[in-house]
């Protein structure tokens, strides 16, 4: 799957397109944003209150409730593996995401923004070993 052909696309044609091929597909709402989840594809999309699909997120390592992409799917997303790649590919970070501790919950994983083209690109990943645990895009506004 690309998720890149899914940017600017109703919601709605996204869920009922998934809903065909996919055997799970969850659909959230919370205050204005909307969210449609594929655990088992490793991705989910979210649009904002016009119902337009303007981020997605793709899970490079089991994370929670999603399963790993697929090899297409990051292949499409962004083909690299470690935040070296990352930094190496697009340069210096425009800002770095600091890891988040909440009580009772596991801290957040770490991660660096890049601005490429019209999209923001935030590459989330372990801090022990480098590898990307997923990687968020979003069509900067």
């Amino acid at each position: 799957m690309n998720p890149n052909k899914y940017i600017s696309t109703p919601l709605i044609e996204a869920l009922e397109s998934f809903r065909k091929s996919i055997s799970i597909v969850d659909y959230a709402k919370v205050e204005s944003d909307e969210f449609l989840k594929l655990p088992e594809c490793g991705i989910y999309f979210q649009a904002g209150d016009d119902g337009v699909i303007a981020a997605y997120r793709v899970y490079y390592q089991a994370v929670g409730e999603y399963y790993p992409a697929s090899a297409e799917t990051k292949k499409a997303c962004l083909d690299l593996e470690t935040i070296e790649d990352a930094t190496t590919h697009f340069g210096t970070p425009s800002r770095d995401v600091p890891s988040i501790k909440i009580p009772g919950r596991a801290p957040t994983s770490p991660g660096c923004e890049f601005i490429v083209r019209e999209h923001v690109v935030t590459v989330y990943y372990d801090a022990d070993s480098g590898f990307i645990s997923y990687v968020h895009v979003k069509k900067k506004v």
